[in-house]
């Protein structure tokens, strides 16, 4: 052989995952000696026949097959001359017009140790025998003899000995096997363009693959053409109805498949499943044909070039993958209306469903988002998979929309107003939709937080205690933060009161003198503190009171009995300690404490000692299940509250918007 075969399959790149490549290319061999007859496939046959490894479980009486090797038996012209001069020379160029590369029988080797070549072929008038094995160590050993012979031309390959690592390749039942001979050579066989196979192995029946392949592969839906940057490629999609299978998406080459895909890689919305008139169980198998294809497959036909997504401009001649992905997408869908009409109309209702407990997706059932919903959602998804996948399409029309306002906003000084209307009406209308879904969404998480709040109340810890008040603070503020640590929509303020989510600094269990400005102030933790600065809240106008508010917010264990003093008076406290020391504000100035305002909120259930303790001091609230004090010093006011008086107050506050989402409980 003209050539280092050892260097040759050395540097054959072949993954376990392509082990059944040799006998797909003894296969394609067989099917182009009988095409070199030019009398019709009918009239021939190719045999295929594997082989069992003989290891101690096959001989213990195993019935699992494990593939050790295979002999492909065909009647074509055979090793004749010119054949054999082809097979000799290592990159031969004689089958260049139908796509072959000159180096599949070099896979042979690399997942066989034998391969053994018995062929008979006419010269002249004459039946001759050449018989060789084809190795790294001995190439062609016997390939230059030939005898007479009495036989039929035809050629048997056989290869024994597979390597290990290839084993966990080969699938090891024989309808397996059968079914992905079928798809590599699909295009032939959908064409009719190969003879009779069978599949032969050891304690099974034998396979014909035709009528397997008519059995499960019907007749292709319809054959449509795509342009990708300049190249035409063809699309055939089949129904498979063996059970076993998945979509698959197949780029052929040259007849043969090159490289497999999960279809619904490409086409998220297609069921696992799906299902044909009389409700039969069926998948797709796509096949992309094209020229670019054929010229750009490598020469073991397991990778095709595509542009590279990093580095666009070094490889202009080449097609990106993804705007391939594209074309196919686009071209596949209108395909497949019908085949998906019922799962699109079962993922609707689910998700018509689910938005009843989660509105912030409401606007998503919109008919403008129906495609988008139908193909980027796949069916029957567990709810907190379709809640991620529903978020992502949610964050793709937000993003749509705000690329849109920058573009409408830059039409105000190209267009006449009347386009620039027409525009505006448009996207505004798009803008509301997400503006409603995004305010369902916060409206939804409040009913959440008052269910947690109200049902911790409810529970008792195992020594039949209520839970320590933090369990509550968490879940208002968390412990230990302040409100540059978190987002907006971790800080439940508005349980307490509404204004209070507008603060300029707010701290939780954080010491009073670690805040910016109260450095003079005591080590003392109030549970929630909150400054105001030039916004003060409570019964005076912010304009009275130039300056800022302070509020500090303290939580007892609910159901706590063992009051001995005003439990508020720790809220005074601070005050008096804040109004002492040398305040400042956000930019370092000084800040007169006579001109802020003070609000305390204590939080507390309302047991006999904590009556007694206030009793006097303190005014009851008018639903009586409260109090409330203003300071002596007249620039401020404590409220206690009851924690059902916090949930009761959120709810009615609230209540406006739970009706309107359907969400108030009665």
């Amino acid at each position: 052989m003209q050539a280092n075969i050892k260097g040759l399959v050395d540097r054959l790149e072949l993954s376990q995952a392509k082990a059944m490549m040799p006998l797909y290319e003894a296969i394609s061999n067989a099917v182009d000696a009988i095409e070199e007859h030019q009398d019709g496939f009918s009239n021939h046959a190719i045999r295929i026949r594997l082989i069992a490894c003989d290891d101690l479980a096959h001989q213990g009486g195993d019935g699992t097959l494990v593939v050790d090797g295979f002999d492909v038996i065909d009647d074509g012209v055979g090793f004749n001359d010119k054949n054999l001069a082809s097979f000799q020379e290592a990159h031969s160029l004689s089958k260049v017009k139908v796509g072959g590369k000159g180096v599949g029988r070099f896979t042979f080797l690399k997942v066989f140790s034998s391969a053994h070549i018995r062929s008979v072929f006419k010269s002249g008038d004459k039946a001759l025998l050449r018989e060789f094995d084809f190795s790294i160590q001995d190439e062609l050993r016997g390939a230059d003899s030939a005898s007479e012979a009495t036989e039929a031309c035809g050629t048997n390959i056989s290869l024994r000995e597979m390597a290990s690592k290839f084993r966990g390749g080969w699938p090891t039942q024989p309808e397996v096997i059968a079914e992905r001979i079928i798809a590599h050579f699909l295009i032939r066989f959908a064409a009719r363009s190969c003879p009779p196979m069978t599949l032969e192995s050891p304690c099974h029946a034998p396979i014909d693959l035709h009528a397997l392949f008519q059995s499960t592969v019907l007749a292709h839906i319809e054959e449509q053409f795509f342009d990708v940057s300049g190249h035409t490629f063809a699309l055939q999609a089949y129904r498979h109805r063996d059970g076993r299978s998945r979509h698959e998406l197949n780029l052929c080459a040259n007849g043969r498949e090159v490289t497999t895909i999960k279809l619904r890689d490409l086409l998220p919305e297609l069921p696992e499943k799906l299902l044909d008139e009389d409700q039969i169980p069926y998948t797709l198998i796509v096949l992309v044909t094209g020229e670019y294809l054929d010229d750009h497959a490598n020469q073991e036909r397991t990778h095709i070039a595509f542009q590279s997504e990093e580095e666009l401009e070094l490889e202009l001649s080449l097609v990106s993958r993804r705007a391939l992905n594209q074309g196919i997408a686009d071209t596949l869908r209108p395909l497949l209306s019908v085949d998906l009409k019922s799962t699109n109309e079962e993922k609707r209702a689910q998700i018509e469903k689910f938005v009843e407990q989660a509105p912030e997706y409401r606007a998503l059932t919109h008919p403008r988002y129906k495609e988008l919903i139908e193909q980027m959602i796949q069916p029957g998804l567990s709810q907190d998979k379709l809640d991620e996948a529903l978020l992502h399409v949610k964050r793709i029309v937000e993003d749509d929309v705000r690329k849109e306002v920058k573009h409408v906003a830059a039409l105000f000084e190209t267009e006449t107003f009347e386009q620039y209307q027409e525009k505006f009406k448009e996207i505004a209308e798009k803008a509301n939709e997400i503006g409603k879904a995004q305010l369902a969404a916060y409206v939804a998480h409040r009913r959440t937080i008052l269910d947690l709040v109200n049902n911790s109340l409810k529970k008792k810890r195992t020594d039949d205690k209520y839970p320590l008040e933090r369990v509550l603070h968490k879940m208002i503020f968390p412990m230990g933060m302040t409100s540059k640590d978190i987002f907006f929509e971790q800080q439940n303020l508005w349980v307490i009161d509404e204004r209070l989510c507008y603060h300029t600094l707010l701290t939780s269990d954080k010491k009073l003198k670690s805040v910016a400005g109260l450095d003079d102030t005591s080590g003392r933790e109030p549970d929630i503190f909150a400054f105001f600065y030039d916004t003060p809240i409570g019964v005076a106008e912010a304009d009275n009171l130039p300056g800022g508010g302070v509020v500090i917010i303290e939580f007892k264990r609910p159901g706590r009995d063992n009051y001995d003093k005003d439990p508020a008076d720790q809220i005074i406290q601070r005050f008096r300690e804040i109004a002492e020391g040398g305040v400042t504000d956000v930019d370092g100035r000084q800040i007169n404490p006579t001109n802020l305002r003070y609000t305390g909120y204590l939080i507390a259930d309302l047991t006999p000692s904590l009556h007694r303790q206030v009793f006097g001091r303190y005014h009851r609230t008018a639903d009586n299940e409260g109090y409330f004090s203003a300071l002596a010093t007249g620039n401020g006011y404590i409220e206690i509250l009851s924690y059902d008086k916090l949930i009761k107050d959120a709810e009615r506050r609230n209540r406006i918007l739970f009706d309107k989402l359907g969400l108030h409980k009665n």
